[in-house]
C-alpha cells in the first residue's frame, strides 16, 4: 500500500515592513550600547533627529550624527559606530547596510572633574585637622 503526504498550501501572510523609524530606532541602541559615544543634537531637544535612514529595495544607508568623549581616538570611535550599527541593522532587519556615514560634530567633557593624586593630597583629612588643632 502506498503512503501518500496530504501537501496543505500555504496561506498568504502577508508581508513585513520595516519604516525608517524603526531602523532609527535601531540606531539608537546601538549607540547607547557604545561607551564614550552620545547622540548630536543640535537644540538640546530628543526630537530633534541625529538619525536619518534611507531605505532603497532592500539596502540602507544611514546617517548619524554623534559627540565623541576628547579622551578617545575619534576615527577608531568612528569606526566602532559603524561597526555596532551594521551589525545590528543586518541581524535586527532584512537589509543590508549600504553605506554609514558617521559626522562627528563635536567632542564632550564629563561634567565632575577627576580627583588627580596632587589634588587630593593637597586637600585636608580629618586627621590632619585634629593634630594641628591640638
Amino acid at each position: 500500500m502506498a503512503k501518500f503526504k496530504k501537501f496543505f498550501k500555504k496561506k498568504s501572510e502577508g508581508k513585513i515592513v520595516y519604516g525608517e523609524n524603526i531602523v532609527n530606532n535601531i540606531v539608537d541602541l546601538a549607540l547607547s550600547e557604545i561607551d564614550l559615544v552620545k547622540p548630536y543634537y543640535q537644540k538640546k531637544n530628543m526630537y530633534d533627529k541625529n538619525v536619518t535612514v534611507v531605505i532603497e529595495k532592500d539596502t540602507v544607508t544611514v546617517n548619524v550624527y554623534v559627540k565623541i568623549h576628547y579622551s578617545t581616538s575619534i576615527s577608531e570611535m568612528a569606526f566602532k559606530v559603524q561597526e555596532a550599527i551594521r551589525h545590528n541593522v543586518e541581524s535586527m532587519t532584512p537589509y543590508r547596510v549600504l553605506a554609514i556615514n558617521v559626522h562627528v560634530l563635536g567632542v564632550y567633557f564629563d561634567q565632575e572633574e577627576v580627583a588627580t593624586p596632587a589634588a587630593l593630597q593637597e586637600q585636608p583629612t580629618k586627621e590632619n585637622n585634629e593634630i594641628k588643632a591640638n
